[in-house]
């Protein structure tokens, strides 16, 4: 079996996917104007998070840090800009390897019924780096290599809000990424901050 092809068919239609649910997505914004949902319409807030990354590409788990921006959209759906980095994950297939990913995704996040926990989904897309450097295992010679590849994401979470201004999140992802930049889990908590109402 070719584990290469298999990887390529799983991620072309893992993205077909995304744009599919994105598509759908982008008909109900389109359609309908949600009043009786979690967020404030016009609202502009920023999410510092921590989180863990995990399986996929990474041989152990690694810390990841990141901020993302967001504007709501309407009462259900926001938009964010993330950027999302792993100071240093390890890379299966490279040994004794000094690395580091980063990614810049768009993200389209759903929230659903309002209640005291609310769950969401949540697509993006986007572009990642990664870049390592080390002892490869057989030869024990030095390399140094980087890519930057395309992205997607796709998961969910939820947000508990402490007053109009700030919530805390959970949330987990799983990130496609390619070539040295890694598929992984991620799951992370973060804290949200309401900068301005309409």
């Amino acid at each position: 079996m070719n584990l290469t092809a298999l990887s390529s068919r799983t991620k072309a239609l893992t993205l077909a996917s995304l744009v599919a649910v994105s598509s759908l997505l982008g008909t109900g914004l389109a359609s309908a104007q949600p009043t009786d949902g979690p967020l404030v319409p016009g609202e502009i807030t920023i999410t510092p998070f921590i989180g863990f990354g995990f399986s996929g590409d990474l041989d152990s788990g690694t810390g990841v840090v990141g901020v993302a921006g967001g504007y709501n959209y309407n009462a259900k759906v926001s938009i964010e800009g993330e950027f999302n980095i792993l100071p240093s994950p390890e890379l299966n297939g490279l040994t004794e390897a000094d690395a580091t990913a980063w990614s810049l995704t768009g993200n389209l996040l759903y929230h659903f019924a309002k209640r005291q926990f609310t769950p969401y989904a949540v697509v993006g897309i986007g572009f990642g780096h990664s870049s390592a450097e080390g002892i490869t295992p057989v030869v024990l010679t030095p390399f140094e290599d980087s890519s930057t590849e395309f992205v997607a994401n796709f998961g969910g979470g939820v947000e508990r809000p402490f007053s109009d201004r700030l919530r805390f999140r959970g949330d987990l992802r799983y990130f496609f990424g390619g070539d040295l930049v890694p598929d992984y889990w991620r799951i992370s908590v973060g804290v949200t901050f309401a900068m301005s109402h309409k």
